[in-house]
């Protein structure tokens, strides 16, 4: 027995932690992609914590919000780390969230019995936005006081609800209310819904697994390892890992603070990278004033792709209407969010957007489609397969079948 042995026994003796009821997991699960929910989970941890730390130094309020933050990065013992690390591990949220959505969405983790699964995903990737999007205000810079007074913008627009999401952002319209808000919502009313939907996300995922490679027979679970030790010590490891790159990146590259909100500093109003997309796409003339539809409209396809995907295969060779959405959409995200940072606030007018986007369309259908034609000449696609197994396995029956009639007759003859 080693010495890790010995000292992970003595622990569970005492906390008992082996009978945590978690399953076993499929050995497949090691595999690091399907890790991007557990690191995650790993950041909210770190956001959490590093959240409560800044805390005790930042003072909301106009007056106070930019000196605290000051304050912090220059009298705090390592508070510039803390400040910074608190960002980056935002960004690596935000960046995990894209990573983790396109990646299920391409083997078709959407499919049953996972549905329920996949709209809680879309929910919890919702509000990790949301809380990126109130924490951007907080420090009380002229860039994020810009940005943020667009994001409002967009909300009161929002259909049926859109005063009332404005005024649960602004509060009676005040400065010191907006704060009072914005804090409440970054720091406890939405972590709050996030940890609820993220019980109910592992509950899900308890009891339904994770999804198989799509190249395993489907709900294929083959052999299995012990959440505890194996797993959690996996976990245990990939979590210090991503913290200890969040907090290098951090000490090495600090954001520096931007000028403080109503100085005559004249800045280039641009909000937090994973919004600068949309951003963009307000300057697109003249669909401008109906970007908070189009957004709409993206979000509640992705909720109920599970009951537009009617296919029984998971592969993406099988499915290629969904998977050149899919990557329309990642292309336009790309691309809107670079053109956005070359060039912010330009009008943009039909004749230039329409045949760009257009044409991204075509590319992506046509790549998609033909890969797939030319896939099927190879090999048959899911439901072609099963005709074949059946239609195989019905012949050697037949085949069997004559065979024993002709022995039948053959053994009549020589009688």
């Amino acid at each position: 027995m080693s010495f890790f042995d010995i000292i992970w026994n003595w622990i569970d003796s005492r906390a008992h932690i082996s009978d945590i009821p978690l399953k076993a997991m499929p050995e497949y699960t090691m595999d690091i992609s399907y890790w991007t929910g557990g690191l995650l989970a790993a950041a909210f941890i770190f956001q959490a914590i590093t959240g409560v730390l800044l805390m005790l130094y930042y003072t909301p309020g106009a007056s106070t919000a930019y000196s605290s933050t000051q304050y912090i990065i220059n009298k705090v013992p390592f508070g510039i780390i803390l400040l910074n690390a608190h960002l980056y591990m935002a960004y690596v949220m935000i960046l995990l969230i894209f990573i983790h959505f396109f990646r299920n969405y391409y083997i078709g983790a959407y499919k049953k019995p996972r549905e329920l699964a996949w709209i809680i995903g879309i929910l919890m990737a919702l509000v990790v936005v949301g809380s990126g999007f109130t924490g951007y205000f907080l420090p009380y810079t002229e860039v994020s006081v810009d940005a943020t007074d667009v994001g409002v913008g967009l909300a009161s627009k929002f259909p049926l609800i859109g005063n009332f999401l404005a005024s649960l952002i602004t509060g009676n319209g005040t400065i010191s209310s907006e704060f009072g808000r914005m804090l409440d919502l970054h720091i406890l009313i939405l972590p709050a819904i996030l940890m609820l939907l993220f019980g109910i996300h592992m509950y899900l995922y308890e009891k339904n697994e994770a999804t198989p490679p799509v190249s395993m027979k489907t709900e294929q679970k083959g052999s299995t390892l012990s959440w505890v030790p194996t797993f959690l010590s996996y976990t245990a490891g990939i979590t210090l890992i991503l913290w200890g790159f969040v907090i290098v990146i951090a000490s090495v590259f600090p954001v520096p603070l931007a000028p403080e909100a109503g100085s005559s500093v004249i800045v280039q109003a641009m909000p937090e990278w994973y919004l600068v997309a949309p951003y963009k796409v307000i300057d697109f003339v003249p669909i401008s004033s109906n970007i908070i539809y189009i957004l709409l409209v993206i979000v509640i396809f992705y909720m109920l792709v599970p009951f537009f995907d009617r296919s029984e295969s998971r592969d993406p060779k099988d499915r290629p209407f969904f998977v050149s959405i899919v990557t329309v959409n990642l292309d336009y995200f790309i691309l809107f969010t670079i053109w956005g940072y070359l060039q912010p606030a330009v009008q943009v007018q039909p004749v230039v957007w329409i045949p760009i986007m257009l044409g991204i369309i075509a590319f992506n259908f046509g790549l998609t489609y033909g890969l797939y034609y030319k896939y099927r000449k190879v090999t048959p696609t899911g439901s072609e397969r099963n005709s074949f197994t059946h239609s195989n396995t019905k012949n050697k029956k037949q085949h069997f079948s004559d065979a024993s009639d002709c022995n039948d007759k053959k053994e009549g003859v020589d009688k």
